[in-house]
């Protein structure tokens, strides 16, 4: 055999080699690489079913949103019922068919297109109110409308300090306003607290100041959540031996007077 058989025979025994080493080694590898790629259409098209489905409802979301409007200006004179502005109406109806299977919500936008559409009532209404309803959720809608009606709710602290008086805080903004309202998250109050804040609606009160009656932070000062907390902090093997109870109060702010005068339901 010459050399240049030779090179032949070596160019088609490396063929073979190629051959076999996908058929047994990259081979099993692709094809189940195919079948994801095969399952990524279904699994976007599931993703995006309710996409699908909230346009095949928006005529009857609006035709819903209709049927609310009705209700809530059933006791307004048809002659003060004018056309709202059209940047608080056209996002307004976009979100509310977003949630149209969330009460609170829900409610809160038909209450402020209402508003929008009551020539007695649309000076009111605050451009900013739509974002602000897109940046609530329900279990701070309950704890708004609670607030509203109370004007300030107790809270408490529980610090773990040291022997000279410094600390930190292990439970902040404590409240029993979650269970009272029945949240979801009951104890997720002081992220909702901050929500709050954040958007302007509630504020906490300034540095030692408290609620006149002592009565009201009895519930949160013998909850059962914050004495347990206590007897572990007590039991810790730590230099924050000496639990704390700071009192203070949460009010609702006049921009969210005015927002719960135009977005909730009396």
């Amino acid at each position: 055999m010459n050399e240049e058989q030779n090179l032949e025979l070596m160019i088609e025994v490396a063929k073979e080699v190629a051959k076999e080493s996908y058929e047994d080694g990259v081979k099993p590898v692709l094809k189940p690489t195919g079948q994801l790629l095969g399952m990524l259409p279904r699994a976007i098209k599931a993703a995006l079913l309710p996409c699908e489905k909230w346009i095949l409802d928006k005529e009857y979301n609006l035709a819903e949103t209709k049927k609310l409007l009705e209700t809530k200006l059933a006791n307004v004179n048809p002659e003060n019922i004018v056309p709202p502005e059209a940047y608080i109406a056209v996002p307004a109806l976009q979100y509310i068919s977003y949630c149209m299977d969330n009460e609170e919500l829900r409610d809160m936008y038909a209450n402020l297109l209402a508003s929008s559409m009551n020539k007695v009532v649309k000076n009111g209404v605050h451009p900013g109110f739509v974002e602000i309803i897109k940046q609530l959720s329900p279990d701070e809608v309950k704890i708004l409308k609670y607030i509203s009606k109370e004007k300030a709710i107790p809270t408490i602290t529980l610090r773990a300090n040291k022997e000279n008086g410094s600390g930190i805080a292990v439970i902040s903004n404590f409240s029993n306003v979650g269970e009272l309202v029945k949240c979801e998250e009951a104890f997720e109050i002081d992220r909702y607290f901050d929500n709050l804040i954040r958007l302007g609606l509630i504020e906490k009160a300034a540095y030692s100041s408290v609620l006149v009656k002592d009565e009201l932070y009895t519930p949160l000062e013998e909850h059962e959540y914050i004495q347990n907390t206590i007897e572990r902090l007590k039991s810790l093997k730590t230099e924050y031996t000496k639990p704390k109870l700071q009192r203070s109060y949460m009010t609702i702010t006049s921009f969210g007077e005015q927002f719960c005068d135009i977005c909730l339901t009396k």
